[in-house]
């Protein structure tokens, strides 16, 4: 690894982050209400082992962001809670975020690399991190490998949103009102209700409205990145006897804004080179149009020609303006349910967790992306899962601790899980109503998981621990292919056709975890692990009934985690190698007018890197925290397919590819980090008021892993700042909160559209606003 140049780039451009980089993160800060008490300061509990632990005794690597601290920042969505946490990466494919740890998920996977748990429960689908961001206790990041303990799929970590339970102590209830720039306004609020001492009730409730941060000059109402949608939580607590303690729940999401184009919606050019004239990513220039131009290669002809000085033809400068005819589409709609069973007997705690989920989503945008009526292109997306965990853990006070656990995961009911691709012209007599292709077809099906998995660990001593785990996973993947139902392709949610033959893939795997830690003191604790996971292929053609080789990751990590100067200071230091193999690349295929994404394997990445947190308590009013994360992560045998006529460095079966062995993957900076202060101002009778600002730094990186000409992305700040009044009592808060105050618009993704058009998706703009609270 070549930490020089790591530390050359951070020292050059982020004096600040160097000056604080031995005191990291907002991990170990319970809230901004964080309280001292005899240099300790408050416990911050996880449940990253399935047992409730504090987070300086979990051995591994490990962020808690709590639902105070997500407040107080004035986070309410998954791309603002990325700078809370070292090295993570939120990249933004149109309507679908995508979470990159420690290199995984930057280079093609069967499945999410890194998944979004809804406390503790799987969820397939990256447009499903968009919500549930209310009343929670906190949001953990896990880094590595967690398939020995969790679901499927954990290649490179996960995320895990965990919601505040109904409590049995008191009745409390609350509500809150944000108003904001871009005309935002969202009103929210909760109701705890305990019942006889054995039942609890818990309601959450929020209603959300923004204007677009992207606007559209020609239609006001057709922006992009807009807000509409309603979420609602209920909880019902059953809890008859100490020992048992039973939940079942229900939430529901309806989210009807425009959105977010597909993948990207702003076009930047045609990368041409000047002596051909041909499309060229690499060597060329960016000519800034979206149209044609008379004897230059790329452009779409339905924008128009800019050497006729078509209007539409053109790319307008401003990040956070397009010019579209279409106005966009957007209807997702989600019921999900839960029972979550807890019993503790002969030393033993039993869980049993079952999950089922409905999601829908339709979305369409304007593909041409111009103000000349065209093209229309989206996707239809329909899921239906049930899961199912139960785990049993020790709590007795032998030497030896131990969960052993039995999941299961099904969305492979074909008429229950599909997904299609959608493509439709229009007219300038009637923009909003397509005639569909006559070739739109999608892909039907889904997985079925089985596993069985356990953890134990051997006290050695009473400083020394080892620790093993493994899993047994079987999956079972069946799919078919159907022509779309176009008579209903204006209802918000189509049926398919004609369908095709069922074809089924099965295969077995077994991953494993061997670690161990030295806890020298409450101060200091040392550890290390290893560990595997993977992700099942796709099916093989033909009905071999077997699947295509998986993706793996094979993982190793060292840490220390502690506590300094009486507790006032708290730190986690990180190591971490992983190599991951088996993955795909994306080529593309002509289908019309239009092309066709198609995976095709790729090869594989190593990413290594160090990572720092720490949270400093100068005094008991001064909080201080900061992280740093520093990495490489690159190619190791590599193809990437080339979406231009040239610049590519082989040409494989007619196609062009660039060899991507040992050069550095998208969106990993070299560095990341940050800085963030707060300090509590006691006003006697009148309350308390609490400034807080971070900064936030990224070097530079790639949002395409081709080396295309337009992807690069500089490095960057971003300063966030609040200031939280808060009544004697408690009861009344009001905060005034600003994001991105720098209005840093940097790429959070990037791709080729068809006819060469070079797109990527900016940042959100600068946001700011007041939240006023009330909690009865």
């Amino acid at each position: 690894m070549n930490y020089s140049l790591v530390k050359y780039r951070l020292l050059a451009s982020t004096t600040a982050l160097a000056t604080f980089s031995l005191f990291s993160a907002p991990a170990f800060a319970q809230g901004q209400d964080a309280e001292v008490s005899d240099y300790q300061g408050d416990e911050i509990i996880v449940t990253a082992q399935k047992i409730e632990q504090n987070i300086l005794d979990v051995p591994m690597s490990i962020t808690a962001v709590s639902g105070q601290d997500l407040i107080a920042t004035g986070a309410t969505d998954i791309l603002s809670i990325q700078r809370s946490a070292p090295g993570i990466i939120i990249s933004n494919s149109g309507n679908d975020p995508q979470i990159i740890i420690r290199g995984a998920g930057v280079a093609g996977t069967n499945d999410i690399a890194v998944p979004v748990f809804m406390d503790g429960s799987y969820r397939p689908r990256n447009s499903q991190a968009l919500a549930s961001y209310l009343d929670l206790d906190r949001v953990e990041f896990l880094r590595g490998p967690q398939g020995t303990l969790f679901g499927r799929n954990t290649l490179g970590g996960l995320m895990n949103i965990i919601p505040n339970a109904p409590s049995f102590e008191e009745l409390d209830f609350g509500a809150a009102g944000t108003l904001g720039n871009y005309s935002a306004r969202r009103v929210e609020g909760f109701v705890n209700v305990p019942i006889a001492d054995i039942f609890a009730v818990r309601i959450t409730a929020s209603d959300e409205k923004r204007d677009p941060f992207v606007k559209n000059v020609i239609d006001k109402k057709g922006g992009l990145k807009d807000a509409d949608a309603t979420y609602m939580r209920a909880q019902l607590r059953f809890k008859p006897i100490e020992e048992i303690d039973v939940r079942v729940g229900y939430s529901y999401w309806k989210d009807t804004a425009n959105g977010n184009a597909d993948f990207g919606y702003k076009t930047l050019g045609i990368p041409v080179n000047p002596e051909t004239r041909q499309t060229n990513g690499v060597f060329g220039i960016l000519d800034p149009r979206i149209g044609t131009r008379t004897g230059w290669a790329g452009g779409r002809t339905q924008a128009g020609n800019v050497s006729n000085g078509d209007i539409s033809a053109f790319v307008i400068a401003d990040p956070y303006e397009v010019r579209q005819d279409f106005r966009p589409v957007r209807n997702i709609k989600e019921n999900s349910y839960f029972v979550d069973a807890r019993a503790n007997f002969l030393e033993h705690a039993f869980k049993v967790r079952f999950d089922h989920f409905k999601y829908s989503e339709l979305r369409l945008t304007d593909t041409d992306q111009s103000s000349n009526s065209a093209l229309v292109a989206g996707q239809l997306t329909k899921s239906k899962a049930n899961q199912f965990d139960f785990t049993i853990n020790s709590t007795h006070d032998l030497p030896i601790q131990y969960t052993i656990g039995y999941y299961t995961y099904d969305d492979a009911n074909p008429r229950d899980t599909s997904s299609a691709f959608l493509w439709g012209y229009t007219s300038a007599a009637a923009p909003q109503d397509p005639t569909w292709a006559y070739w739109l077809y999608q892909n039907n099906g889904g997985a079925k998981t089985k596993a069985l998995y356990g953890q134990a660990e051997y006290a050695l001593t009473d400083k020394l621990k080892i620790r093993g785990g493994l899993r047994r996973s079987t999956e079972e993947r069946q799919f078919f292919s159907a022509s779309v139902d176009q008579t209903t392709l204006n209802d918000p949610l189509p049926s398919y056709g004609a369908a095709g033959v069922t074809t089924r893939g099965k295969d077995k795997t077994l991953d494993w975890r061997v670690g161990a830690e030295w806890k020298q003191s409450d101060e200091l604790m040392l550890y290390g692990y290893a560990a595997t996971a993977f992700i099942s292929g796709g099916i093989q053609q033909g009905n071999t009934g077997k699947l295509l080789d998986p993706n793996e990751a094979f993982t190793w990590e060292i840490g220390a985690k502690g506590k300094l100067a009486d507790g006032r200071l708290r730190y986690a230091f990180s190591y971490y190698d992983s190599h991951y193999e088996g993955l795909t690349t994306t080529v593309f295929i002509q289908q019309g007018q239009t092309i066709l994404a198609q995976s095709i394997p790729g090869g594989d990445t190593k990413a290594r890197g160090v990572e720092m947190e720490a949270s400093f308590y100068p005094t008991d009013q001064l909080t201080i925290d900061a992280s740093i994360a520093m990495a490489v992560s690159k190619f190791g045998k590599f193809s990437a397919g080339n979406q231009f006529t040239e610049g590519g460095d082989t040409i494989v079966n007619g196609r062009s590819f660039f060899i991507m062995d040992g050069k550095r993957t998208s969106f990993s900076p070299p560095v990341t980090g940050s800085v963030a202060a707060s300090y509590e101002i006691p006003l006697g009778n009148a309350g308390t008021l609490k400034p807080w600002a971070r900064l936030y730094y990224s070097g530079a990186y790639r949002v395409t892993n081709q080396p295309y000409l337009f992807s690069r992305q500089d490095q960057y700040f971003t300063l966030d700042a609040t200031l939280e009044w808060r009544s004697e009592s408690g009861k009344i808060s009001a905060l005034l909160f600003a994001n991105n105050i720098t209005n840093e618009a940097y790429f959070t993704d990037g791709t080729v559209y068809s006819a060469a058009r070079a797109v990527v998706d900016y940042s959100n703009p600068r946001t700011f606003g007041v939240r006023v609270g009330y909690n009865f």
